[in-house]
């Protein structure tokens, strides 16, 4: 608890002295936040460092995130502004990045604001160990990706994001020192089976592999240097690599320079309901197909970059 306290009084002070709009708490339990109001009543408004500074500043605004309901209702009752998470994110970053997509939805943070946040290990109560200055400017490339998974059904949702994930790790990471590309089909499965065909032996037939199940993802990291698509039920479920997309383009408006892989993902989001995430071999930039366009085009370098960490 006294890592935390320290952590919390560093964060916050750091919120105050680079005048900070918003400070982030991020909690599963609540009892971050406990930490953070014993500090903030007791010691920092207490503290006579901050007597005259505080007659001068408004301070950030605090926001306190979890992705548990019952912590949500909880904070409801404090004087912060509650903020609720759809899911638990995988890492740091990424629960960075969904809540300042609920930050925008709410209208609680502009573009060009600057945020610190304490965080730590996704579900781990305890976990804090880290402070992060974020500025919001950075975000703005898959904010609209996000805006979109937070109107779709929570499932899809998770699906979708879970594979974005993937994607980001083989961009940065490729395989055995090598980009590589991918295309990844989520959703309208029995109708985009029909609608392409198998390249190799399906990996994946007979073995019910959930995207969510570790020894799955690694199993797509090996598989992701063969041709063709994976295709992923909106529940989860791999039911295919090495799928050929065999619908045709149409009039599709994408920009110019991209290959076969992008051409397909878009025809296949356009001609079913099925949402669509490239790899590009060349730069490893990820983009989202949808209705047959770009929904959004990410550079997960840029992304990674975007969060200072501070321990």
């Amino acid at each position: 608890m006294d890592k935390i306290k320290s952590l919390m009084k560093h964060g916050f002070n750091l919120a105050i002295d680079i005048d900070a709009d918003i400070f982030l708490i991020f909690t599963e339990t609540g009892m971050t936040y406990e930490i953070f109001k014993d500090y903030y009543f007791n010691s920092f408004l207490k503290d006579p460092k901050y007597s005259e500074q505080r007659k001068k500043i408004k301070g950030p605004k605090i926001i306190v995130a979890t992705p548990n309901e019952e912590t949500f209702f909880k904070l409801n009752c404090e004087k912060i502004i509650p903020l609720q998470m759809n899911y638990r994110n995988e890492d740091r970053c990424s629960m960075i990045k969904q809540a300042v997509t609920k930050l925008f939805e709410n209208n609680l943070v502009e573009l060009g604001d600057t945020i610190v946040s304490i965080l730590g290990t996704p579900g781990i109560p305890g976990g804090t160990d880290t402070i992060a200055v974020v500025n919001v400017n950075e975000y703005p490339p898959i904010l609209k990706f996000y805006e979109f998974i937070n109107t779709i059904e929570k499932t899809k949702g998770k699906v979708i994001n879970e594979v974005l994930n993937i994607s980001m790790e083989l961009a940065v990471e490729g395989r055995e020192g090598k980009s590589v590309g991918a295309i990844f089909v989520i959703g309208d499965t029995e109708k985009v089976l029909k609608m392409s065909s198998q390249l190799i032996l399906n990996p994946f037939e007979g073995h019910n592999g959930i995207i969510f199940d570790k020894k799955v993802k690694g199993t797509i990291k090996e598989l992701s240097t063969i041709d063709g698509a994976f295709i992923i039920t909106e529940k989860g479920e791999v039911k295919a690599a090495g799928r050929y997309i065999e619908c045709t383009g149409g009039n599709l408006n994408l920009p110019l320079g991209l290959g076969a892989r992008h051409y397909a993902a878009a025809a296949i989001s356009k001609y079913t309901d099925a949402i669509a995430i490239t790899v590009s071999e060349s730069g490893g930039i990820i983009r989202i197909f949808k209705d047959g366009c770009i929904l959004a085009e990410i550079n997960p370098n840029k992304l990674n970059n975007s969060c200072s960490y501070l321990y």
